[in-house]
């Protein structure tokens, strides 16, 4: 008797966990993210050192299955956005085409930073006030405007704290001169051809 409530409670046990593990992947994406997560390469961006957060995923409210990627990023002091719309055959303007719909009712219109492309790329770098709006309100929805179709992306009021988070981390970090280490030869060092 001893035997099997022994074994009875270790499968118990494990039944518990194992839908406590699955519970919390699960659900980890419905708490927000207070790890800064900041990257920063030896790749240079125009030449100098620059850093990101990790991207986060908005699902496209007006298509099937189509996501895109929002990410910050850092080069000297400047604060950079990224999206990137994962659908084929985005060709994405350089001109005025993204809205940010802010929860307080005020929209605010973004010019594309980056050349004309087809690979569904928009970034923009913010000016200080730009910036400090961005952290002062929350966002709504996202629009995207692009040669074929519109894109609306909602953010979640959990993407929402994790967004105010990153530009918070990146605001603060500093980026890091990040030459490449040179292997020196010694000079008392034999030469391979002897």
């Amino acid at each position: 008797m001893e035997k099997s409530s022994f074994i009875l409670i270790i499968f118990l046990i494990g039944f518990f966990s194992a839908n406590a593990q699955k519970k919390i992947v699960s659900d980890s994406s419905a708490y927000p993210n207070h790890d800064c997560g900041i990257v920063q390469t030896k790749q240079k961006l125009d030449k100098k050192e620059f850093a990101s957060t990790p991207s986060l995923q908005l699902r496209v409210n007006n298509s099937d299955y189509v996501y895109a990627t929002l990410q910050f990023g850092k080069r000297k002091n400047k604060i950079f956005m990224y999206i990137q719309i994962l659908d084929e055959n985005v060709c994405v303007k350089k001109d005025k085409i993204l809205d940010v719909f802010f929860k307080t009712g005020e929209v605010v219109t973004y010019e594309n930073g980056f050349e004309l492309n087809c690979d569904g790329f928009f970034v923009k770098q913010f000016s200080k006030k730009e910036f400090e709006k961005l952290r002062q309100n929350d966002i709504d929805l996202i629009k995207l405007y692009t040669y074929k179709k519109n894109y609306e992306l909602y953010v979640s009021e959990v993407q929402n704290i994790d967004i105010d988070n990153q530009l918070d981390c990146l605001s603060a970090y500093k980026i890091k001169k990040t030459n490449e280490v040179k292997i020196k030869k010694k000079k008392n060092e034999p030469s391979s051809g002897t």
